[in-house]
């Protein structure tokens, strides 16, 4: 057995199926360890094209399973490979162990081939910025307790990668006895909560004070409510508090709620912003979300002000809410089982008066909830742009991007998951996508990498085998990361990758149009996506007009072991919703 082996046992006990990377001469010792993982069932290694494209799949798998992911890269420009995607994953709090490898600890300094030392090119010092834990194993000794330290703080919140950079002569060096730490996966993965209960009196008593005299509390729910999205709802109904979303917090609220008012910020709703702007309104809960950009509106003074109530699990976001008038930290879900069972002892008490808003909105929800079926696409209580070009019935060419959405997202079975690359499909899907299983819609908008959906997708179809996933992306993204479709070839995954082609970095051209000195049209020349992803195994179809989705069997599509191209000719001309809302 050696270090290796130890490394995998623990990667066994953490149920991490999979390992993504490519491998290089300093990391045969662990992937001499994944063999034999592998042959008695246990963790095996996915050969990937590029290390960013394994740094996405291992983000893609995390998502989906809810494990931590793991993948590795030699040193060098293996390791320098990674960066992007490990960015990607700690601007998301995605839990990654990355390891990369380093030459003989012996030859530090000495010029060796790819040597990655701090004496040379220093990788660990590269990583610093983007991980949550870093650091550099200089003796066998040190490794299982500074792998233990790395599992600890990349599960915490706020989760993020943890990175490990081992040299090779303590990879392969031997190891005896029984590991130090057998309990680690059910230590850190076992449920905790804490709560600044200081803060939650404050809270309770703001509440209480703005619905006693039957003002407006409105929740802004982000993407750290992970986990929490029932017991926020449940408060929501309780109180008759509207629900606004960010962008990536819109995977936790099911449109269709009757409290849903949509999205706020870029790409959004005029439904969102009327919410958070009534007359009525001295309440605004912002929950889960780190305050960027996007999800304000370009930090839009209707949200950011003395209204405002910051509730997150990581207190570092506190510094983006300086004008709040409270800050709540916490475990979220916690945090509202308190809300939930505090207002309803003070209804019950004979304190306020809650019981009509909870009636109301009991037979509200059932009615629209229980039978999806009959909703239209857009939820009736979110207002959409140019609602027209949304219709099914007889529709001119070319191709509308936001009508494409549409059309695979009822045409495509339920559980299936939709990942946006950051492309032209951005925009589009963050104002136009609604679906009743909204946990399925994936963005990775943080630090917004050309092509992570390409990788994310296999990386989350391999974590439910045999669930139909559609990565949306672009042409551009595609002819980035597009290599990475031959391991959904390989692993025989249904994947249908949707390639919004207006031959162009459409969504820099529209942005460009808007702000620009110059007549720039970024224009790519006409590539025959179809014929490339033929050429990796795939299967492939061109939609050119409106009537080719008729001609295609989306549930043969997704029975299919493999992945299929859709490379859709969409209108190069049709602006996307970029402004802030």
């Amino acid at each position: 057995m050696t270090l290796s082996d130890l490394i995998v046992s623990y990667l066994e006990q953490f149920g991490v199926e999979y390992v993504f990377g490519v491998p290089g001469s300093p990391l045969g010792p662990l992937y001499d360890a994944l063999a034999r993982s592998e042959r008695r069932g246990g963790t095996r290694a996915i050969l990937t094209r590029h290390e960013t494209g394994g740094a996405f799949m291992v983000d893609g798998y995390a998502r989906e399973t809810g494990k931590i992911g793991v993948c590795c890269a030699t040193t060098g420009p293996g390791a320098t490979n990674l960066i992007t995607g490990v960015s990607s994953a700690y601007a998301d709090h995605i839990p990654l162990l990355v390891i990369t490898a380093q030459t003989m600890l012996p030859t530090f300094s000495l010029g060796a081939f790819q040597e990655s030392s701090a004496d040379v090119t220093d990788i660990v010092g590269m990583f610093e910025h983007c991980t949550r834990y870093n650091s550099l194993v200089t003796h066998p000794k040190q490794l299982e307790k500074k792998l233990a330290a790395a599992f600890t703080i990349a599960l915490q919140p706020p989760k993020g990668p943890a990175h490990l950079s081992v040299p090779v002569d303590i990879l392969r060096s031997p190891k005896s006895g029984l590991i130090a730490f057998p309990n680690l996966q059910r230590l850190l993965t076992k449920p905790s909560a804490v709560v600044d209960f200081v803060a939650l009196e404050k809270l309770c008593q703001e509440l209480y004070n703005v619905l006693s005299q039957n003002r407006q509390v409105v929740l802004l729910i982000g993407h750290d409510c992970a986990g929490a999205t029932q017991e926020i709802i449940t408060f929501a109904e309780l109180i008759g508090a509207p629900i606004v979303t960010t962008q990536r917090g819109k995977s936790g609220i099911n449109p269709y709620h009757p409290l849903a008012r949509g999205l706020c910020g870029f790409a959004g709703h005029k439904t969102a912003r009327k919410a958070l702007t009534g007359e009525s309104v001295d309440l605004i809960l912002a929950v889960g979300t780190n305050l960027g950009e996007f999800s304000t509106g370009g930090w839009d003074s209707v949200l950011l002000n003395d209204k405002l109530v910051h509730i997150h699990n990581a207190m570092t976001y506190f510094a983006r809410s300086p004008m709040a008038r409270l800050h709540v930290y916490g475990t979220i879900s916690t945090i509202f089982k308190e809300l939930v069972s505090r207002f309803e002892t003070i209804q019950r008490e004979g304190k306020l008066s809650l019981i009509g808003k909870v009636r109301e909105q009991e037979i509200i929800t059932r009615s629209y909830l229980d039978h999806p079926e009959k909703s239209p696409y857009v939820p009736r209580q979110i207002e959409v742009q140019a609602p027209d070009s949304l219709r099914r019935e007889n529709p001119p060419p070319p191709i509308k991007p936001q009508r494409l959405i549409c059309e695979l997202v009822q045409r495509l079975p339920p559980e299936t998951r939709f990942l946006i690359d950051n492309s032209n499909s951005v925009p589009w899907s963050i104002h136009y996508f609604f679906h009743h299983r909204p946990e399925n819609y994936h963005l990775a908008i943080e630090f917004a990498s050309m092509g992570w959906a390409i990788g994310a997708s296999v990386g989350v179809a391999l974590g439910t085998r045999n669930t139909p996933v559609v990565c949306f992306t672009g042409d551009g993204c595609f002819l980035m990361s597009g290599q990475e479709i031959t391991v959904a070839v390989e692993e025989r995954l249904p994947v249908i990758f949707v390639v919004l082609n207006d031959q162009a970095y459409g969504m820099i051209r529209h942005a460009h149009s808007l702000a620009g000195t110059e007549p720039l049209d970024f224009a790519i020349p006409p590539v025959d996506f179809c014929m490339m992803a033929k050429a990796m195994g795939a299967n492939a179809h061109k939609i050119r007009i409106p009537e080719d989705f008729e001609q295609i069997d989306y549930q043969a599509l997704c029975r299919r072991n493999g992945p299929t191209l859709l490379d859709v000719y969409i209108d190069p001309e049709e602006a996307p919703p970029l402004g802030m809302v």
